[in-house]
C-alpha cells in the first residue's frame, strides 16, 4: 500500500494476483450491489478491473502512439471504498518504441454500463489502418498485458468461482469498448491478435448507423437485487437487443 485518501486507497498492481486481497475486494463489491453471489460480484468487479488494465494499451494502439507496458509489478491501482478499480497508474509513461494503430473519427458516446464494464459508444472503424497497426514493440507490450491479465484472471476465478473463459470474454468486450472510446474500433482486433492466448476477438455491430460492441460476455449485474440486464447483454434475444440499441441511438 502506497497512499490513502478518504475516497481511494492506492495499492500496488501485484495485489491483483493476491487471492486474499482480491477476495476481500469482491466481497466489498458484493455488499455494495447487495448480492451474496460471489460469482456475480467477482464478475462485476472484474469488468471494472479489466477495463482499467486494457485502457492504456488500446488507447496507444488507437492513437498510433508509444505503447505502455502494463505489468502488475509496475502499476498501482486506486481502489474505491466499494472495492472497485476504475483506472491504473503506470510506473512509466510508455515503453520504448511505438505501435501504430488505426485512426478513426469519434462520433459521440453514451454512458457506461452499470457494472462499469465500459461505455457502448459509437464510432467509425478504419479497417485498412488496422492491418498496419502494431510494430514489434507494440506486440511486446501486448504480451506483457497478456501476462498481467492471465495472472489476474486466475486469481479472480479462484476467488469468485467465475469461469476463466468467461473472464477472458470480459476482457475482449472491454478492449472493444475502450477502442470505441478512442475512436478506433478496428484497433481492438489488432490488439487482441497481439495479446493472443485465450483472448477472443472483440466483435462489433452497426445499429442505426452507429457502432457498438457485440458483446460475448455478461457482467451478471441482473443477478443483483433491483437490477436488470444491460441493454447490450448477450443473454437478451437478438431482436430485443437490437431494438433497445436502436432506441438508445435514436432516442425513440
Amino acid at each position: 500500500m502506497v497512499a490513502q485518501s478518504p475516497e481511494l486507497t492506492e495499492v500496488g498492481g501485484a495485489a491483483l494476483r493476491d487471492p486474499a486481497w482480491v477476495s476481500a475486494r469482491i466481497a466489498e463489491m458484493g455488499r455494495s450491489w447487495g448480492t451474496d453471489s460471489c460469482r456475480a460480484a467477482g464478475t462485476l468487479w472484474w469488468c471494472m478491473v479489466a477495463s482499467a488494465l486494457v485502457r492504456p494499451v488500446i488507447g496507444a494502439y488507437a492513437a498510433q502512439a508509444a505503447v505502455p507496458v502494463v505489468e502488475l509489478d509496475r502499476i498501482t491501482c486506486p481502489v474505491r471504498a466499494d472495492g472497485g478499480v476504475e483506472t491504473v497508474r503506470l510506473a512509466e509513461p510508455a515503453g520504448p518504441g511505438a505501435a501504430r494503430g488505426p485512426a478513426a473519427h469519434r462520433d459521440g458516446e453514451t454512458g457506461p454500463e452499470a457494472a462499469g464494464s465500459g461505455a457502448e459508444t459509437p464510432a467509425a472503424a478504419d479497417a485498412a489502418g488496422a492491418s498496419r497497426a502494431a510494430a514489434p514493440s507494440g506486440r511486446a507490450a501486448a504480451q506483457a498485458l497478456r501476462a498481467s491479465l492471465a495472472s489476474a484472471i486466475a486469481t479472480v476465478a479462484q476467488a469468485s468461482g467465475a469461469g476463466i473463459p468467461a473472464l477472458w470474454a470480459v476482457v475482449a468486450d472491454a478492449i472493444g469498448n475502450r477502442a470505441i472510446d478512442a475512436g478506433a474500433p478496428a484497433a481492438a482486433g489488432v490488439l487482441a491478435r497481439d495479446v493472443g492466448g485465450k483472448l477472443p476477438a472483440p466483435r462489433f455491430q452497426e445499429v442505426a448507423g452507429r457502432t457498438f460492441v457485440k458483446r460475448i460476455s455478461c457482467c451478471l449485474v441482473f443477478e443483483a437485487p433491483g437490477c436488470d440486464m444491460c441493454t447490450s447483454c448477450p443473454k437478451r434475444p437478438a431482436a430485443e437487443r437490437e431494438r433497445l440499441l436502436t432506441a438508445l441511438t435514436t432516442g425513440n
